[in-house]
């Protein structure tokens, strides 16, 4: 199982290597030469068509794109609308949280034996230490970013931590 915090992955990826990959062939590349990815979870929250109708678009091309990938489900939270100073500005709602549950859940079901979270949320570490220690799972955190930008607590509870580096990504690389 790969467990991609969606919004974390994009925003690593851009910031890190200034770029965008094909997520597909990342976690084939990710897991190796194995044939037992059972699936990929990609948990995000879609833009609403009528706030910003541009993004929308982008976005709906971009779910298109995922669902062509083989085992890849996509698992929606939802942006809800705030306001600060007289400012609107829209926040992740469910998105984590159903990741989390999913991590767990997953590990209870015996779903997984292994699995990869995409993410620097350093939240996940209470789910991926009760995977590990209730159900005696591996769970791989995959670090993308910096030492400053990677996840302390994820590092300190996963089974492994792999950090991805520009030799990595290089042939996944979207132009």
């Amino acid at each position: 199982m790969v467990y991609i915090d969606g919004s974390n992955f994009y925003f690593s990826i851009k910031n890190t290597f200034q770029s965008k990959v094909d997520i597909g062939n990342f976690c084939k590349k990710l897991i190796g030469n194995r044939d037992d990815l059972v699936q990929i979870n990609y948990y995000i929250a879609p833009v609403d068509q009528i706030q910003n109708p541009e993004m929308y678009a982008k976005q709906q091309s971009f779910f298109d794109k995922l669902r062509e990938v083989n085992n890849l489900k996509i698992i929606f939270g939802r942006l809800e609308r705030r306001k600060k100073d007289g400012e609107y500005y829209f926040v992740e709602k469910a998105t984590d949280v159903n990741l989390a549950l999913d991590i767990v859940l997953d590990a209870q079901s015996n779903k997984y034996d292994e699995a990869f979270l995409i993410s620097n949320d350093g939240d996940f570490s209470g789910a991926v230490k009760a995977a590990i220690e209730r159900f005696s799972k591996n769970i791989n955190y995959v670090a993308i970013g910096t030492n400053k930008t990677i996840s302390y607590h994820l590092k300190k509870v996963s089974s492994k931590t792999l950090k991805i580096n520009n030799k990595f990504i290089q042939d996944l690389i979207l132009v």
